[in-house]
């Protein structure tokens, strides 16, 4: 069953939390903005949230802090 913010994308515009986001979702918000965790499905405690399909991250800080 799909979450009825989200749609099942796990993730919404940061611009409109009320829409999807991500490149592969079909009804996703296209306004170019960032995307976060969806409130309503995606806010695990003390862990990272569920990445979107197809995301590659360039960044991974779990190395330690950047000097």
């Amino acid at each position: 069953m799909n979450c009825g913010t989200c749609q099942g994308a796990r993730w919404v515009c940061e611009d409109h939390p009320d829409r999807p986001w991500g490149s592969n979702h079909p009804s996703a918000c296209r306004c170019g903005g960032a995307g976060m965790p969806c409130p309503v499905c995606n806010e695990p405690m003390g862990e990272r949230p569920e990445m979107p399909a197809g995301f590659t991250s360039h960044i991974d800080r779990d190395k330690g802090p950047i000097h």
